[in-house]
């Protein structure tokens, strides 16, 4: 019987020997990936991202219904920053956690409540992937989900730009297949990170509207993000392994 595990570490699935990246290395993040992600959109389209015969020829692949192929990547989308090198205040913050602390927030396991797909095009740089992390954009979100959901949430009810605003566009065709905001959220499981009545996200520190850095600047601030991060990726995965019992009786939840 085929496994669906919210506990399973992508790290060590197949790690390449220099330079591993579950997103790029691991054959059972990818499968996850298709049995989560097809699926019926409430526009009757059944959106079905699979993995093509070779690797090289993409990671992700959905063909529309007029023919048209859309390729797509795996990203994680809650961060420990600990590759950081800047902002110094970050820096300084990560180096001040006791050793319990960095027990719990520095080097976690890479599971399935963190991790994400992103639309890709060769033609369309940069991604969202690298947006989120990379360049002045990637200085206000960090590598955020929440501050990347309040540039979506942005996106689909026209409100003031936000960093994101370039790439958004860029990939519209992508953030059109889902019918507005909810449905986008309801979707990917991320429902911990809105209000019930989907109007507003709920932020992991509070939010200034984009006038700093998105990383933590204090050792205080780091460990409400770590927490709040962790709280986010054991609620998704709880919704995960539900949506999956209910979807597909063939496949065994573990948790």
């Amino acid at each position: 019987m085929p496994v669906f595990d919210t506990s399973f570490d992508y790290k060590s699935d197949k790690p390449a020997k220099t330079k591993p990246d579950a997103d790029r290395d691991s054959p059972r993040l990818r499968s996850d990936h298709e049995l989560l992600w097809s699926k019926k959109l409430r526009s009757g389209v059944l959106f079905a991202p699979t993995a093509p015969p070779a690797r090289r020829d993409g990671y992700l692949i959905f063909t529309d219904t007029s023919g048209a192929r859309h390729w797509y990547g795996s990203d994680a989308i809650t961060s420990s920053h600990t590759t950081w090198l800047r902002p110094k205040a970050l820096v300084d913050a990560i180096a001040s956690l006791n050793e319990t602390q960095r027990s719990r927030y520095l080097n976690q396991p890479y599971t399935i409540g963190s991790s994400m797909i992103w639309p890709v095009r060769s033609k369309d740089r940069p991604t969202m992937n690298t947006a989120r992390g990379f360049g002045p954009s990637g200085r206000l979100i960090a590598d955020r989900m929440d501050l990347t959901l309040e540039c979506i949430r942005r996106h689909y009810t026209g409100e003031p730009e936000s960093p994101l605003t370039s790439v958004l566009n860029a990939y519209a065709d992508f953030f059109a297949l889902f019918d507005g905001f909810a449905e986008f959220v309801d979707f990917f499981h991320l429902q911990d990170l809105v209000t019930p009545d989907y109007d507003e996200v709920r932020f992991y520190l509070p939010f200034d509207n984009f006038e700093r850095s998105g990383a933590p600047a204090t050792t205080a601030e780091y460990v409400t993000y770590r927490e709040a991060a962790l709280e986010f990726i054991a609620g998704r995965a709880r919704r995960m392994a539900k949506w999956v019992l209910e979807h597909h009786p063939e496949i065994e939840v573990r948790r």
